[in-house]
């Protein structure tokens, strides 16, 4: 029965597998602008969690494996901002 548990729990692990995708973006000049980014990651399908840095003009998002980084930088483009993934 424990043998089963642990491999139920491995496989659920692995399913569930997240990535961390790191874009650098440009022409935030304010909290507000720090905001309208957050939000338009977070409203992309499998981001699980956003974090954006003003300063270094940056955003880290975990999100699903199958969640494209493509897809993340085209919402920041079009909620007005210049966006790469960062290598």
């Amino acid at each position: 029965m424990k043998k089963t548990i642990l491999t139920i729990a491995a496989c659920v692990s692995i399913v569930n597998a997240d990535q961390l995708i790191k874009l650098n973006i440009q022409g935030m000049m304010c909290p507000a602008c720090v905001s309208n980014v957050k939000t338009s990651l977070n409203n992309v399908k499998g981001v699980k969690e956003t974090t954006v840095f003003l300063k270094s003009g940056t955003a880290e998002v975990k999100a699903d494996d199958a969640t494209k980084p493509e897809a993340l930088c085209d919402a920041v483009k079009e909620a007005g901002y210049e966006c790469a993934v960062a290598k």
